[in-house]
């Protein structure tokens, strides 16, 4: 699939999770993201924020129907989002503590050297690492699926893309 019927295909298939999509297919949308939030950030951060809010939804269908492609369920993903969600809890929860402390220091009631004081739980900080450490194993196992080659039968989710055009 060339990089331009890549790009119609992705927007084509805006939300459309069902299906397969070749690895060129994948790999140039992909491309087409990075290149257009690069250049729509270089104009202003904004127009970057609005480039990114509108290629993630397609760039989300198409790494499903990728997945879906190598004969595993789009769940994978989900799953990878998810943990990155996790992360992102696990460093609010962090600051909330640290800030929690701040106060108690700057009010005179920590007498510790230790800047997070009490307040900083070892469970949070075990929850972040964890989190993270699910999220890199998480990246891999998608990237690992997203290289492998098609599977060139009929799977679960439907035939195989249609042959590159040349």
């Amino acid at each position: 699939m060339s990089f331009i019927a890549a790009i119609q295909s992705g927007f084509r298939n805006y939300a459309r999770f069902r299906g397969r999509a070749s690895r060129s297919e994948y790999w140039w949308f992909f491309l087409f993201t990075v290149l257009a939030q690069t250049a729509a950030s270089s104009i202003d951060e904004n127009v970057g924020n609005l480039v990114g809010l509108a290629v993630f939804l397609p760039g989300l269908a198409v790494h499903v129907r990728r997945v879906h492609d190598t004969g595993r369920t789009g769940w994978w993903v989900g799953a990878f989002y998810g943990s990155i969600a996790a992360v992102i809890a696990a460093v609010v929860v962090l600051i909330i503590d640290a800030a929690i402390d701040f106060d108690d220091f700057s009010d005179g009631r920590v007498t510790n050297e230790d800047f997070f004081g009490e307040n900083v739980s070892g469970g949070s900080v075990a929850f972040l690492g964890i989190s993270i450490l699910i999220t890199l194993v998480l990246l891999v196992i998608n990237i690992v699926f997203l290289c492998q080659r098609s599977n060139e039968s009929e799977n679960r989710f439907g035939p195989p893309p249609p042959p590159k055009m040349v």
